[in-house]
């Protein structure tokens, strides 16, 4: 696939075919990743392939905290309230965000007020989409005070961008660090490292409604300042 095309056709995949993807082509994949840039060259990253019972018992952990009303606590990210998630989002953020959820749960057809459903939908989230695979990617504890969080950013995009050249899909999960006690208990990740973000990978399923959803960006002139003159 083409640099380019392989940017524009990238999308989040929330429905996933139950074919499992052979572990020499995820460790081919993320060979190529690790290929990604990273300040001074530290890369920063490690990472884990969840697949399997392991990913299983993942999924049962992540769904009873969900059930039991835990508050997700992402530790990686900034700004934590004291149920341990980021602050809400604000202004022209906040509706991008609301619109994703009308159109998500339009196709989906999750009506407002409809709880049963909208459990369903976060029971899958936390699931992972029942991919066949997830990718947690940690960091070192004494790294977390550098440009680890772009470095990261930057790994995860590749992985993305790459996958496709595989036919795999992928879905950038914050929700799959949301419960990081259960996931160091299954996945013995050690106190020393910090699961940073996740993606679900696998093959998507096209026949999936969610799968149809297609999110749109702002147009360039709204958030771009262009400075001198050629």
């Amino acid at each position: 696939m083409e640099l380019l095309e392989a940017i524009k056709s990238r999308m989040s995949v929330r429905g996933f075919k139950p074919d499992p993807v052979p572990k020499e082509i995820l460790s081919e994949l993320l060979s190529v990743a690790t290929r990604s840039p990273s300040g001074v060259n530290c890369q920063p990253w490690e990472i884990y392939i969840v697949m399997g019972e392991a990913l299983e018992k993942l999924r049962e952990a992540y769904v009873g905290q969900y059930r039991l009303g835990i508050a997700p606590q992402p530790v990686a990210y900034a700004g934590p309230t004291a149920k341990g998630v980021s602050p809400s989002l604000k202004g022209v953020y906040r509706e991008r965000q609301v619109q994703l959820a009308i159109d998500m749960f339009r196709l989906l057809g999750i009506k407002k007020g409809d709880e049963k459903k909208l459990r369903e939908y976060y029971e899958k989230m936390y699931r992972f989409y029942d991919a066949p695979a997830v990718i947690i990617i940690t960091a070192d504890e004494s790294l977390l005070l550098t440009s680890v969080s772009l470095d990261i950013g930057l790994l995860t995009q590749t992985i993305a961008l790459a996958a496709q050249e595989y036919g795999l899909g992928t879905c950038v999960m914050r929700a799959i660090v949301d419960y990081p006690a259960q996931a160091r208990d299954v996945v013995k990740i050690p106190y020393s490292k910090r699961p940073i973000i996740g993606l679900a990978i696998g093959y998507p399923d096209w026949d999936d409604p969610v799968n149809k959803l297609r999110t749109e960006r702002e147009s360039l002139d709204k958030i771009l300042t262009v400075v001198g003159k050629v």
